[in-house]
Formats: structure tokens, sequence, C-alpha cells
């Protein structure tokens, strides 16, 4: 496809897809660090799926009154936050909650990443559209693990969550210009 607004979605959704999987990769490495438990550290990840999902059950409410580049941005600069935050926090309760507030940003972006391409991509392309999408997300999730491993080695589990959530912050103007129509 040789749409830029596809290829700057494309690009949105796989910094957010990125940051879900540093969350899921790194908060173990983080939470070993600091001598939680592996029922402690499943709890912070299961806490973090349950708002994602809790959060999908609420978005038909939230896409009523807030356009799709809207959310996705806010989510973006709400991720960069948590990220930046995330290694500092003291204990298992705040990271919990930190996982919580977490799964409630990245858990409503996918939502509104699909009404955006469906409304980007010309209806005969759709399925090619579906198919870039999932494709650039499988192979993120099978590259970006290797490459935090390998970055996390150099600049410790605290660099890895701030670089990301940088990357992630910079990134949330091409989710703004999404909804500019740029």
């Amino acid at each position: 496809m040789n749409e830029p607004r596809f290829r700057r979605l494309l690009l949105v959704n796989w910094f957010l897809s990125s940051c879900w999987d540093v969350h899921t990769f790194v908060v173990p490495l983080l939470g070993h660090e600091r001598g939680l438990s592996a029922s402690v550290i499943g709890t912070i990840l299961g806490a973090f799926a349950i708002a994602a999902a809790l959060i999908r059950v609420m978005m038909p409410m939230v896409a009523e009154r807030l356009r799709e580049a809207t959310v996705v941005t806010t989510a973006m600069l709400a991720t960069a936050l948590l990220f930046a935050v995330y290694p500092l926090l003291p204990s298992a309760l705040t990271m919990g909650a930190c996982s919580v507030l977490l799964g409630f940003a990245l858990g409503s972006v996918q939502p509104m990443i699909m009404s955006m391409l469906h409304q980007i991509t010309p209806p005969a392309r759709h399925g090619e559209a579906l198919g870039l999408r999932l494709m650039t997300i499988n192979a993120s999730s099978v590259l970006m693990p290797v490459l935090f491993g390998s970055a996390g080695a150099l600049i410790g589990v605290a660099g890895l969550f701030w670089v990301v959530g940088a990357s992630v912050g910079l990134g949330a103007r091409q989710a703004w210009l999404l909804g500019r129509g740029a």
C-alpha cells in the first residue's frame, strides 16, 4: 500500500504493540530485580490484562465522545508517562497500579486502530491492510523481545522502559497527524 496515512497508522500501531511487548517482557525482569515472587509478578501482569479487557468493554462509550486519533494520541502520551515512572515505583502495589493504568491506555488502542484502518483504506483493500497490520505486529512480537533483551543487557531494565517510553512519546505526533488527515 502506497498510502502515507496507512504507513503512519502502521507505525503508530507498531509503537503501541512494542509497548505491550516491553511491558510483558520487562516487568518480570523488573520484578525479579526487586525480589518479587513469580506469583506477585504474575498478578501485576494479570492486572494489566484485566484492565485491557475492561477498557475494551467501555470503548463504545469512549468512541461516541472522542475521535480515534485523540484516543490513540492520549494512549501514547499516557504510556510514555507510565513508562517513565514504572521503574521508579518502590513496591508491588504501586507497580500493579501502574500496570492497570497501562492496561487501560494500551487496551484502548486496538479498536481505534482498527476503526482508522477501515476509514483510511479503500474497501477493496481492507483485507490487504488487515493482513499487513497483522504481519507487522507478529514480526514485531518475534523480533522485539530479542532487541529488548540485548538493549536491557546494555542499558538496564529501567533504561529500556525509558527509551521505549521516549520513543512512543515522540511517536504520539504521528497519531495526532492521523486525526488531522495528514
